[in-house]
């Protein structure tokens, strides 16, 4: 509605429109948290997984030294497999509680900070799986961003890339380059089969989850669809855009505007 039409509506048309606002608002946020749980639950398997990976020679060390109770370099290296053992699984527990939490304040997030983050709630490192992972981010790189926003950003086009790259050999590119103009361009690209044109078009729109030929698509690889679009509106809502850059050479190639943070100059140092 025109603002010109806004001010001639009758109070109580005025008063359906705000609340629908309103709710209009409160159903994005629950859409946000809905799709948050959804990459939780895509993670989860993943996670269960590796845990049992880890814990299972932990196991084993373990029964050994129990039977053997006078080898005591056995003992020693069943504890040291223990100690190593835990402190992964706690690794992984950490990092996905923290993105489970949703306790996010911050206002600007530290980009490496974030690519660490998602990649720690992966559980399994992609490199175990044949994919060549590239970082290519200043470790001062800051945007104007939530973390956690970023981190679900970077968690729905990392797990697309991996599960497009699964066995093939390819390559998981992250790189950031920060611009005069205040903004900060981040790139996710993947050497993965890439974006079919019919899809193209309609990518971030919500509930685009298939190709014509019933495979999965890049937005959502047969998930809910909702992935893309969620992004963007974060995205946006921190004053950037995402687009899906054209990648001649072949795979696909997601571009990220956001504000660049530039810390205040610190008062003390000044003084």
């Amino acid at each position: 509605m025109s603002k010109l039409s806004a001010a001639s509506a009758p109070p109580e048309v005025l008063a359906r429109l705000q609340q629908a606002e309103v709710e209009l608002e409160s159903l994005r946020r629950e859409l946000d948290h809905s799709y948050q749980l959804a990459t939780l639950g895509t993670l989860t398997a993943g996670i269960a997984h590796e845990i049992n990976n880890i814990l299972t020679p932990v196991l084993a060390y373990a029964q050994l030294a129990r039977s053997n109770p006078n080898d005591t370099a056995l003992r020693t290296k069943a504890l040291d497999r223990a100690v190593a053992g835990v402190e992964s699984a706690s690794r992984i527990i950490e990092a996905v509680l923290g993105f489970a939490r949703n306790d996010d304040d911050g206002q600007h997030a530290v980009v490496v900070e974030v690519i660490e983050s998602s990649l720690a709630c992966l559980s399994r490192d992609p490199v175990r799986d044949g994919i060549r992972l590239i970082i290519e981010v200043a470790p001062d790189t800051t945007v104007r961003i939530r973390p956690l926003a970023l981190q679900q950003v970077f968690l729905n086009l990392i797990l697309n890339a991996i599960a497009v790259l699964h066995g093939t050999q390819g390559e998981l590119r992250i790189s950031a380059v920060e611009h005069t103009d205040g903004t900060t361009r981040i790139c996710v690209s993947d050497t993965g089969p890439g974006i079919s044109e019919e899809v193209r078009s309609s990518l971030f729109q919500p509930f685009v989850t298939t190709r014509k030929d019933g495979k999965p698509s890049p937005s959502g690889h047969g998930g809910s669809g909702l992935g893309l679009s969620v992004c963007k509106r974060l995205i946006e809502n921190s004053g950037g855009s995402i687009i899906l850059e054209d990648t001649p050479e072949g795979g696909a190639s997601f571009a990220i505007t956001l504000p660049t943070f530039i810390a205040p100059p610190d008062p003390k140092m000044a003084a």
